[in-house]
């Protein structure tokens, strides 16, 4: 009887640890970037992400979910969802995407302000010599305050 139970619990507990790799493979690392100097305090939602340093992962789950993810010490810190693709102008022809002098070889990071709006454009190029996903620009659109 003790044994039967042990089993089915241990049965649960793999079948649970299964979904959660299963959910875990289908995210796609766009980019990942060591030692980002923020220079704001980023306001997404219920957090507030401080100036400082962090590792920044982009994240890429199904066809048109983009993520963001702000680390310190290998811990998440905060995860911001909503990141949008935005389209290169010759987006569809890889000839001229690969002849364009403003894409980059490889993945680049760009932190842009616009301070009337008071929002950061955190942006994401994958670049040309990107395995996965080549000639991505994911752009996020953040709440900052100096």
């Amino acid at each position: 009887m003790l044994s039967k139970k042990i089993s089915v619990n241990i049965l649960g507990i793999l079948l649970i640890l299964l979904l959660f790799t299963a959910a875990k493979a289908q995210m796609q690392t766009l980019g990942e970037f060591e030692g980002v100097k923020i220079s704001v305090n980023l306001k997404h939602e219920d957090t507030v992400v401080e100036k400082g340093k962090y590792d920044l992962e982009f994240v890429k789950h199904g066809q048109n979910s983009y993520y963001l993810k702000f680390k310190q010490k290998n811990k998440t810190v905060c995860l911001i969802t909503g990141g949008e693709r935005v389209l290169y102008e010759n987006q569809g022809n890889e000839a001229l995407l690969n002849d364009d002098p403003d894409i980059p070889v490889n993945a680049r990071f760009k932190m842009k302000k616009n301070p009337a709006l008071k929002l950061a454009y955190l942006i994401l190029e994958t670049g040309k010599h990107t395995m996965i996903c080549r000639f991505y620009k994911i752009r996020f659109k953040i709440k900052y305050e100096e």
